[in-house]
């Protein structure tokens, strides 16, 4: 997009909401020029948000190298974020500075693990907290080759009296994308989803934190072309409706792709999982063993009432796990229609049947297998 350059007059009136009931297209606002500054030290929220804020409809906001100190960023809708490829946006240490996730609907059809210690709820004001935060927006996009740094803050309340915020947090909105920018020690999961429509991550590379793409509960919804190594599983979530990963390189010390929710029309296709994880288990420590390449486990963890429906895993390579598929179901589950066409698995150490069917209440429904192939480990 090519950038225009405003006088001070012109971009007071194109920040006047009062004169201007169009959005207007093509506006790029250099976040340099207005209040941020990217020293390292300085504190950006302030000036982010209200930047955001006032910005018009359909604008770009550019950040510019440097290092940008900052608490939770708010998006809005109609609005592009653009990350030079030397800009760093840094979340704060402070956990005060992180504003949380404010549901304006019952969503607790996605809460797991209430009353553990790996309590995922979406009403939980201290675990919903994040550094780019985005609620009932469509039509945003965050892009560019610069990276969000998410610190590994600690928080000694938070999940496994550990976890601090996530790095983006998107929910009930449409129309969003993530494209290949670079985050990395996010403070729970990288990226986080509740209710994702006509939503597409592209391009992301992903390294440390938690679990890298998460979202609960979407639809039309695409992953590719992304790298992932954390220390948790890479892609994970459920409640998907027609969702596609594909060409992703997946890395983890736990599980390279765990849908733990009922889902319809899922396809896997085009990607490499493998191990051991380059990075270590953050809760467990210094474990990078990955576990399972695919795992297909609906009620797993918690009540997710519903049908699984139609999970395609297409010419996908999977290396140096335990096992490369496996699947189970919660007792409020059915599942139906499983096809692997093309798989190819290498120096797997535990496998049988040629899936690895976890104990369940009962057994898929429709599973149709070709094009298979797996090499154990020599020295299992």
């Amino acid at each position: 997009m090519k950038k225009t350059l405003f006088s001070s007059a012109l971009v007071a009136l194109a920040f006047c909401t009062a004169c201007q009931e169009k959005a207007v297209e093509g506006v790029v606002i250099e976040a340099a020029e207005h209040g941020a500054v990217g020293d390292g030290t300085t504190l950006n929220t302030e000036a982010l948000n209200k930047m955001i804020q006032e910005a018009p409809e359909g604008a770009t906001i550019h950040i510019g190298a440097g290092k940008y100190l900052t608490g939770t960023i708010h998006l809005k809708s109609n609005l592009t974020l653009d990350l030079d490829s030397l800009a760093e946006i840094i979340g704060v240490t402070d956990l005060d500075a992180y504003d949380h996730y404010k549901p304006t609907k019952d969503m607790t059809r996605y809460d797991t693990g209430e009353g553990s210690v790996n309590a995922n709820l979406s009403g939980d004001e201290r675990w919903t907290k994040a550094l780019v935060l985005g609620q009932n927006i469509e039509n945003v996009t965050i892009k560019g080759k610069g990276t969000f740094n998410g610190q590994h803050v600690v928080d000694s309340l938070g999940e496994e009296s550990m976890r601090g915020p996530h790095g983006i947090l998107i929910a009930e909105s449409k129309n969003i994308t993530l494209e290949n920018f670079y985050i990395k020690c996010a403070s729970n999961y990288a990226v986080l989803g509740y209710e994702l429509e006509n939503s597409t991550v592209d391009g992301l590379t992903i390294h440390e934190g938690w679990d890298g793409v998460h979202i609960r509960g979407g639809e039309n919804l695409t992953i590719k072309n992304c790298d992932i190594q954390t220390g948790d599983d890479a892609i994970a979530g459920g409640y998907w409706k027609n969702m596609t990963i594909k060409d992703c390189k997946l890395n983890s010390s736990c599980n390279g792709i765990r849908m733990i929710e009922p889902s319809t029309d899922l396809t896997i296709k085009d990607c490499y999982i493998y191990g051991p994880g380059v990075y270590y288990h953050r809760t467990s420590g210094p474990v990078t063993r990955s576990i399972y390449g695919i795992v297909l486990e609906p009620g797993a963890w918690g009540d997710a009432p519903g049908h699984t429906e139609n999970v395609v895993i297409q010419d996908v390579k999977i290396d140096n796990v335990l096992s490369p598929v496996v699947y189970s179901m919660g007792e409020d589950n059915t599942c139906s229609g499983l096809t692997i066409d093309g798989l190819k698995a290498t120096h797997i150490t535990f496998n049988t049947t040629p899936l690895n069917r976890q104990e369940c209440v009962r057994m898929w429904d429709n599973i149709k297998i070709k094009d298979l192939e797996i090499t154990m480990n020599k020295d299992e």
